[in-house]
């Protein structure tokens, strides 16, 4: 159980550190906002794709919830919540990077935000009994 919760706090650090850094960056003046007109199409295009990845990120775990419910053994809770976590991750890093390009704050918490609904969906399960 406890290699399991080091790699969600792994996932987590991750994606905080991540996170942290873009926004240290963007305080201090180190990221400009975007604002030559293809820059700021690209940077739509991808807040576009980032929704609908958060989407299927979110329908995702959904899907490995009921796996992990259905799982026999702790190594296949384990395999699917791994699994489940990873499109969530993603997602979040996908809307850091958003923000890092020069997109608004906006872009990175919808990543960050799906993230964290998954990592609620998708808890660890207290298999000890």
């Amino acid at each position: 159980m406890r290699q399991i919760f080091l790699i969600r706090i792994a996932l987590i650090l991750g994606v905080a550190i991540f996170a942290a850094l873009t926004v240290f960056q963007r305080t201090q003046g180190m990221i400009p906002d975007a604002t030559d007109p293809d820059a700021l199409r690209t940077l739509q295009m991808l807040r576009y794709a980032g929704w609908g990845y958060s989407a299927f990120a979110v329908a995702w775990a959904f899907f490995f919830r009921a796996r992990v419910e259905a799982a026999m053994s702790e190594q296949r809770i384990h395999t699917a919540l791994i699994i489940g976590w990873a499109p969530a991750e993603g997602a979040a890093l996908l809307g850091v990077v958003q923000c890092f390009l020069g997109a608004p704050l906006a872009a990175m918490a919808v990543g960050v935000l799906t993230f964290a609904v998954v990592l609620l969906l998708l808890p660890i399960p207290d298999t000890r009994s």
